[in-house]
């Protein structure tokens, strides 16, 4: 059965009056294949095959993602606000689940398509960055409160830095591809920062910052912006939804949105960081949660953006070192190349 076939199947269980012909590919992610789908009355949906060998227990990801969303929901409703357009909604099947599973065990769900927003993927104005920031920041007001510790870990020791850290010590020990010798610089680097990489983890441990429900994976393209306003909708993509501290997705936000060039740029002169970008974050995310985040979490925001940014150093590293295991890769060098982008966003951000 091919992938559009699987699509027909799964689009017809959870929307049994769309026709094959209003199915038709939405977006450019890099995870989950995507689909839009109307039905006769006009209606949009999205149709979502779920990648299970990145996440291998789908039924932990819905549970996290409905129990989120019907929080955040019910909470619009009592400031008297409609949630239509704020929390995204999913439908469930014919035969009442969420998940839907093919003849070949891939796995589906479909949700309502917000209509009048968009993603935005590049950054043409700090204004954009703004708006994210009030976007993300409305999430984590609206779920202030969310028992966090209840949530699935899908992706265990997701932001674990210390032992990120542990793992590229022993790749750089073992050198299985070779090309230690390549990034000796960057190896010394890193682990002249080894008390670094346990910061944040520490703070956790300590109860010095609060448990959170976190996003983790707050780029720009994960907000939508209204069409004719431009101001933050809706949060999207809520896949990783799992427990932590509110410093790694303004971190992740600041990683990605307040760089100047793309993580693999080989020309290292090109990357950057953008004072300016960060604080257009910084002030819309603080205009909505400012008022729920503790002294601590306040003070420690940029600690986030250089835990992150090293954390996704070392990631890199660590692939390279090992032979290319886990990211996608178009040359030999290419993590190298991210890990040498991300050193040199990391030696730039503010203390």
């Amino acid at each position: 059965m091919t992938i559009d076939a699987e699509a027909l199947q799964a689009l017809h269980a959870f929307l049994p009056d769309a026709k094959a012909d209003a199915l038709r590919p939405l977006g450019e992610g890099l995870i989950n294949r995507t689909f839009r789908a109307e039905t006769p009355d006009g209606a949009g949906y999205v149709l979502q095959k779920v990648n299970t060998a990145v996440f291998p227990d789908p039924e932990a990801v819905m549970r996290n993602t409905l129990r989120v969303t019907d929080w955040m929901r019910e909470k619009l409703r009592r400031e008297g606000k409609d949630p239509a357009r704020r929390v995204p909604e999913f439908l469930p099947d014919t035969e009442g689940s969420y998940l839907y599973y093919t003849e070949e065990r891939s796995v589906w769900r479909c949700s309502r398509l917000i209509s009048g927003a968009r993603a935005h993927t590049t950054l043409s104005d700090p204004r954009l960055l703004y708006e994210a920031g009030r976007g993300y920041g409305e999430f984590q007001r609206l779920l202030d409160g969310f028992p966090a510790q209840e949530l699935a870990e899908v992706l265990p020791g997701f932001h674990d830095t210390r032992k990120r850290f542990e793992q590229f010590l022993r790749a750089a020990e073992e050198d299985v591809a070779g090309r230690a010798a390549d990034c000796e610089a960057e190896i010394r680097f890193l682990r002249e920062r080894e008390d670094f990489a346990g910061t944040v983890v520490s703070l956790l441990e300590r109860r010095a910052l609060p448990l959170r429900v976190t996003h983790n994976d707050t780029k720009l393209s994960n907000v939508l912006l209204d069409d004719e306003t431009g101001e933050a909708v809706c949060v999207i993509d809520l896949d990783t939804v799992m427990p932590g501290t509110v410093l790694y997705d303004f971190g992740d936000a600041i990683r990605t949105g307040a760089a100047s060039t793309a993580e693999d740029d080989p020309d290292l002169s090109r990357m950057r960081f953008l004072p300016d970008y960060c604080d257009a974050f910084r002030e819309g995310f603080l205009e909505r949660c400012g008022g729920i985040l503790t002294p601590a979490e306040r003070e420690n925001l940029p600690l986030g953006a250089r835990i992150i940014v090293f954390e996704q150093a070392l990631r890199f590293l660590t692939d390279y070192l090992a032979g290319d295991v886990y990211y996608q890769t178009r040359y030999p060098r290419h993590n190298l190349v991210r890990a040498r982008t991300q050193l040199r966003l990391f030696v730039q951000l503010p203390e």
